[in-house]
Order: C-alpha cells, then sequence, then structure tokens
C-alpha cells in the first residue's frame, strides 16, 4: 500500500486529511517539520501534503530539505487564500500542487489523484534504463506473417489480465522488448509506468540493488538510499529482460518477490510491497536450464503462466519487405533524403538474407545506408554488404549420396541443421577476430551476451586467445 504523508500543526487538519485518504493509502501524521522528515527517511512516501505555514520549521524550510532526501517526493502545499507569494516560491522550491485552506474534500482528491498520475509517468520515464528505437514501437506493430500475428493475438489476450505474467521467448532481435511494451500498453495498468532491467547488462553484485534497491550506508559507495526497479514499477509493469541470465542468487529472490509480492531493499530490515505485473524475455531455453540445473524449476513455473513464442525473421516470410519499407518511411520522417524505396533486386537480396540479428539486424542495415547513401534514389543491390549477395551452392562432399536428375526428392548435400551450424561457426570466428579473441566484445558485436558465444565457441572448438589473454 502506497504511503501518503501529511505535515500541518492543526491536530484537526491531520485528522480530516487522514480521514479522507486513510482507505486507499497508508497516512503517516507528522505534527512538525522534524517528525515528517523521519518519516521520509524510514517510510519513503509516494507523496506529501505540508502546511506552508509552521512553527520550528516552516513549509518552506522543510521543502527542499524533504526533496533532498527523496527527489522523486511529490509534494503539495497547504496556504492561506491571501499568501499567493508563499505558495510561488514553494513551486520554484519543487512543489508539484498547492491546495488553500480551508479545502473542499473532493478537490483535495482530485489533485492527490492528479500528481499521484503525474508521478507515475515522471518516474517511468526516469526509470527506463534502455529506449526501444525511435522506429519500433507499439504504434507501428508491422508483420503479418500467421507465426507474427499468432504471438500479438497471444500478447493482447494476456494483457487484459493485468496480474497475469508473460513470458516471452525469441533470438535476440525478435522483438521481445516491443511486446512487453505492447503487453503494458494494452492493460489496464498502461497509466502506470514500465520499468525495464536488463538482467544480463548488470554485474551481479549491483543486480539485487538494482532491482529492489538499497538504504544508505548499506554497503560501499551507498551514499543515500535508492528505490530499486521493483518499487519504481509499484501500480504497473516490470520488464525482466534476458531473465535467463539472472544468477542463482537472485533467482531464489525474485521467486519470493513473484511469490507474494514482497522484498526487502539491500541492507533493510523490513519487507515492503509493490504491485507490479511481471513481463519476463529470454532467448534461451528455460526448460532446458531447468533440466540442466542453471535455472531454478519453481521460478521457471511462476514466470511461465503466459508463455509467448516470437518467430525469428527467417520464419516470417514477406515481413522483410513490409518491415524494410517501414523503417524506410520512419527514417525519411526525420531526415531529408532522396532514398524512398527498394529495388526488386535489393529486395531478393534481402529476402534471401537469414537473417541471424532478426528485426534488429535489418533495422540497422536501413539505418546504415541511408546515412551513407541517402542520396541515391532507392537501395540497391551494391549498397548492401557482401554477404546479402547471392552465393553458389556449395559442391557436394567427396561420396555423398546424389539422387538422379529429374527424381522428386533430391538429396541436398547438407541438412538444415549442419548449414546453420556452419553460419555461427563463421559468424562467431569474424566476432572473435574483430574483437581480438574479446569474448565480450564479441558478444557485443553478435548482439548476444558473453555466455551464449563462450557456450557456442567451446561447442564447435573454436580458440581464440587475445592480447589481453581472455579465451
Amino acid at each position: 500500500m502506497k504511503s501518503i504523508l501529511v505535515v500541518d500543526d492543526e491536530r484537526g487538519v491531520r485528522l480530516s486529511l487522514e480521514a479522507v485518504f486513510a482507505p486507499e493509502y497508508r497516512v503517516l501524521l507528522a505534527a512538525d517539520g522534524a517528525t515528517a522528515l523521519e518519516w521520509v527517511e524510514t517510510e519513503s512516501p509516494v507523496l506529501a501534503i505540508v502546511d506552508l505555514m509552521m512553527p520550528a520549521l516552516s513549509g518552506l524550510e522543510l521543502l527542499p530539505r524533504l526533496k533532498a532526501l527523496d527527489p522523486d517526493l511529490t509534494v503539495i502545499v497547504l496556504s492561506a487564500m491571501h499568501d499567493v507569494p508563499s505558495v510561488v516560491q514553494a513551486v520554484r522550491l519543487g512543489a508539484a500542487h498547492f491546495l488553500t485552506k480551508p479545502f473542499d474534500v473532493r478537490e483535495v482528491r482530485l489533485v492527490v489523484e492528479m500528481a499521484l498520475r503525474d508521478r507515475g509517468k515522471a518516474v517511468g520515464i526516469k526509470a527506463l534504463k534502455t529506449e526501444i528505437s525511435r522506429w519500433y514501437n507499439t504504434g507501428e506493430v508491422v508483420g503479418a506473417a500467421p507465426a507474427w500475428q499468432e504471438a500479438l493475438a497471444l500478447v493482447r489476450r494476456a494483457a487484459e489480465a493485468p496480474d497475469t505474467t508473460v513470458m516471452l521467448y525469441g533470438e535476440s532481435g525478435t522483438g521481445k522488448e516491443l511486446l512487453a511494451r505492447l503487453v503494458h500498453t494494452l492493460s489496464a495498468r498502461r497509466d502506470g509506468p514500465l520499468v525495464p532491467i536488463h538482467c544480463a547488462a548488470i554485474p551481479e553484485p549491483l543486480l539485487e540493488s538494482e532491482l529492489f534497491g538499497h538504504e544508505k550506508g548499506s554497503f560501499t559507495g551507498a551514499t543515500e538510499r535508492r528505490h530499486g526497479c521493483v518499487e519504481m514499477a509499484d501500480g504497473g509493469t516490470l520488464f525482466l529482460d534476458e531473465v535467463g541470465e539472472m544468477p542463482p542468487a537472485m533467482q531464489s529472490k525474485l521467486l519470493r518477490f513473484l511469490q507474494d509480492g514482497e522484498f526487502m531493499r539491500v541492507g533493510g530490515r523490513e519487507s515492503r510491497h509493490a504491485d507490479v505485473r511481471v513481463v519476463g524475455a529470454t532467448n534461451r531455453d528455460l526448460k532446458r536450464g531447468v533440466a540442466e540445473g542453471w535455472f531454478r524449476d519453481d521460478l521457471y513455473y511462476r514466470l511461465n503462466v503466459v508463455p509467448v513464442p516470437i518467430p525469428p525473421l527467417r520464419q516470417r516470410p514477406g515481413d522483410v519487405r513490409r518491415l524494410a519499407e517501414h523503417f524506410i518511411a520512419a527514417c525519411r520522417r526525420e531526415r531529408r533524403v532522396a532514398l524512398s524505396r527498394v529495388s526488386p533486386a535489393a529486395m531478393a537480396c534481402l529476402e534471401a538474407y537469414p537473417w541471424p540479428g532478426n528485426v534488429r539486424e535489418l533495422r540497422n542495415l536501413v539505418e546504415r545506408v541511408i546515412v551513407v547513401h541517402g542520396d541515391r534514389p532507392s537501395l540497391e543491390p551494391d549498397l548492401l554488404p557482401p554477404e546479402f549477395h547471392a552465393q553458389p551452392s556449395p559442391a557436394p562432399a567427396a561420396g555423398a549420396e546424389q539422387a538422379p536428375t529429374g527424381t522428386a526428392d533430391p538429396v541436398l548435400p547438407v541438412s538444415l541443421e549442419q548449414a546453420v551450424a556452419a553460419l555461427e561457426q563463421n559468424l562467431i570466428r569474424k566476432a572473435l577476430a574483430a574483437a581480438r579473441g574479446n569474448l565480450s566484445k564479441a558478444a557485443v558485436l553478435l548482439q548476444t551476451t558473453r555466455r551464449i558465444v563462450a557456450y557456442k565457441a567451446a561447442r564447435y572448438r573454436i580458440v581464440a586467445v587475445g592480447p589481453d589473454g581472455e579465451t
């Protein structure tokens, strides 16, 4: 339950406001500024209603000290009808709204609701650690392939249940973050914040603090209390990107939160509650992770309430054309360029390409071509990298069985699995060479995680030693 702080030296005012909000909020009462500072220090209210005219520590003196303790605290000031200069000064010091005495109950409720709604939007914007591309947003979900439409239909149905956990499965670059935003936008939580946290991008020692927050002095460098992503997502949606990369120790703490909505800040001594819907995403097989022991089975079943498989771009026939045209049109809205279409020959190259980086790779390619060759009228084959041009078919291996000419079912020289493995090996070798053997840098180039690159390199017996000694 969210807390509201009422600071007024008049007991009648404090009790009146408590009666107004007590059914919905936990109301903290303070008769003076010192008590108010203690409440903010220990209880982290989301909003404070502060009287400007108080003895000892006035509202104008108290307001900056409250904001120093918690910059995200929303403050509404109470003032007499004639005290306009004080109200102006309070707004300059960070007050969000003001009310005049005597106040009307309906007006108080309306102002508080407006203030909390504005706070939710502001916190959501501040909390975004990653940014969805300006071209890739929920208002323009592009694609007509049946597998993609099935995923969208499942997301829309899941969004209607605002407390149901959704788990998005797909390769890197397929649009998991886009669909997570769609779940939030189409749900009853749309007015609350959407707070993403990338579980693979944050060092293990910092992940708990990033997720649950920490108290001042809880570890070296914790110079102030910090709200975590869970707390900032209260009333909205928490997006756990690449949750399959979460370390085992953190998996148990996440499980506790999923079970009862309770969590504890690092260094804290009391449990807190947050009302959030959780959307997870991963490019890993979590069921296999359970079998192999690197992912908790109880956490898997908590997350996997509504699993949504997202097809890779190579399994979305026709969508390469739609997406390429969409990205070109979107870029032209922001840049004054001549390039406005893809030639038939270039489109044939795009549609024949396997797109290991999926939609993200296509988007980046379009951006690169427009930035470098935007003065050309159309995207032609000569503007594409070498790997997009048709390669000659590989010669059959020595001794390979070949079907007689004219048979209906020719025997291919390689299987699909062999072809995919060969492509993976080639990409990993090139990335490691470009990164001079550094697995972490190679992972960035391949738009995946270091763990996956290490696993694939070991599987294919690819050994690269860089100048820093990393293997």
